[in-house]
Order: structure tokens, then sequence, then C-alpha cells
């Protein structure tokens, strides 16, 4: 099942630990505490008595890479628009959920600083059979708001999702789907950008409407993030987790709105969703 060379796996996994690193020790990890501050010490003054820990509250820290074969060979390789979230984890290490964002403010307000871009995360599972491996990659944004300065048809959480979808014949990805809205779309290989073997995916907002992966496009280079470059997140694989108890956690959680769907009764749906027609792979195996 898992067919990648100890090359691509240590240099995605040290590219994902320079990143780390980079948050750890860069000034940025504090700007978004300080403008939060801000923000509450001006409410204040003006007789407006703001929570900080619950109206701006930091996301969790992320959990270290833990991930190799397909999962890491095929993992996506990532961009954000401007107008919206960073992915950042939905979980800590000491098993502190994300609290999320209230959908009020700018559209990217208090989740898009370069702080989230350098504490981002990826969740993986992957189911194979009759020659074909499908890889769930998953992404936890703190809101998902579609219109600047109110709560309408936003939501705070968000979890999106991308499927490499892995022909072990030829070892590439053949297809690739990703969830928007409440739907889930495939694209072919010739339909899609690759970074060597990663497809490039673009977390993007639909016009008036709320966010979700798209392709990348030829008007998507350089990157419109804070590095111009395509991002890794650490990657933590189905079987890669600190503990059974702490994945567990993250799967039983209520994140409202927004659903992961790598738990045990979503996923064998996304993916009969998500299916090429074309292929053998049965998602309920």
């Amino acid at each position: 099942m898992r067919k990648l060379s100890s090359f691509t796996s240590t240099a995605r996994a040290s590219k994902s630990a320079t990143a780390s690193e980079r948050s750890t020790s860069s000034p940025t990890v504090f700007r978004r505490k300080f403008s939060r501050l801000g923000i509450v010490l001006g409410a204040t003054a003006l007789g407006v008595l703001i929570p900080a820990s619950a109206a701006y509250a930091d996301p969790p820290r992320n959990l270290p890479q833990s991930a190799g074969g397909y999962e890491q060979s095929f993992s996506p390789a990532y961009d954000y628009d401007g107008d919206g979230c960073y992915a950042t984890p939905g979980i800590g290490p000491d098993g502190t959920l994300a609290p999320g964002l209230n959908p009020t403010g700018a559209v990217n307000g208090n989740c898009h600083d370069q702080s989230d871009l350098d504490n981002s995360q990826t969740y993986a599972r992957s189911k194979c059979n009759n020659g074909w491996c499908a890889v769930v990659y998953a992404s936890y944004f703190e809101k998902d708001q579609a219109l600047s300065g109110v709560s309408l048809g936003g939501h705070r959480h968000d979890w999106e999702h991308v499927i490499s979808w892995i022909n072990q014949a030829s070892n590439q990805v053949e297809y690739v789907s990703t969830t928007q809205h409440s739907s889930v779309v495939t694209y072919t290989r010739s339909q899609v950008r690759f970074d060597g073997t990663h497809p490039k995916v673009v977390y993007h907002k639909d016009g008036a409407s709320t966010h979700f992966f798209r392709l990348a496009n030829g008007n998507d280079e350089p990157p419109e993030n804070h590095y111009h470059n395509w991002r890794y997140p650490p990657l933590v694989d189905w079987n890669g987790w600190p503990s059974t108890s702490l994945r567990d956690r993250l799967m039983n959680a209520d994140f409202g709105a927004a659903t992961i769907k790598i738990t045990d009764g979503r996923f064998g749906d996304l993916l009969a969703g998500a299916k090429p027609s074309a292929i053998p792979f049965n998602p309920r195996a």
C-alpha cells in the first residue's frame, strides 16, 4: 500500500519541521495575541465588555508531522486566498479543541495572520482496494464567513477536504476530489496542476458565499500566502496520532454546521460520493 521512497518522505517531513521551527522562533506568533488584546482594550475604553478568551481565543498548537507512504507522497500543495482563514489545528497535543471564531468582522479577521500559517495542520485517512487508494485530507478553519461584518450565511468552524485518488499500478494521482459546500466534485488528472506529485489546491471564497478548496490555476502563481510558496502543513495520518484517545476526541467533537468527514460514520459516505465512476474501487470495503 505504501510506496514512498525514504528521500521523498524525509524531504517533506523536513519541510514541515522547518515550518514548525519558524512558528516557534518567529515574533509573529505573538502578533495575533497583541492584535486581539488591542481590540479588547479599545472596546473596553468605549464601555463595551468583550471576554477576550471567549471571543478571540487562539487556536491550539499543532501536532508534529506523523505520516508517510501514499498519505505524504500525494498530499495536497496548499495555498489560501487572502479573503479567508488559514488552516489551523482542530485539536492540540493536550486535547484542547479549537474554539473557533464568530463569523463577524472582516471575512479573514483574526484567522489570516502569519502565526496562523506557521501553526497549520492537515489530517489524513486512506483506504485501498482493487488497485486504487483514496487518501482524504481534512483541514480545519476557525470560521467560514460569507459577508464582511455580519454572520449571515456563515458559521463558526469549517472543515474542508481534498481526496487524492491513486492508481497503484502507475503510482500516481489520477483524480482529485474537493468538498464544495454540501457536495463533492471530482476532477481528472489533466485538470489538475501539480507540485511534483502533489495536487495544487487553493482555499477560496465562492463569490458571495462561503469557502471551499478549488483547483489551482495559472493565476495562482506565486501563491498568495505570507511565504508565497506552496504549503505543506504538518500531516497526521490516521495511524500516526500520539494516541487513539486524542484522535477519538477530535473525531467525536461537535463543530456545529461544520463536519469532519474522516470519522468512521462519514468516511465511507464521502468516498462513495466522490468515487470516479470508471474505477473499481469499493468505498465501503
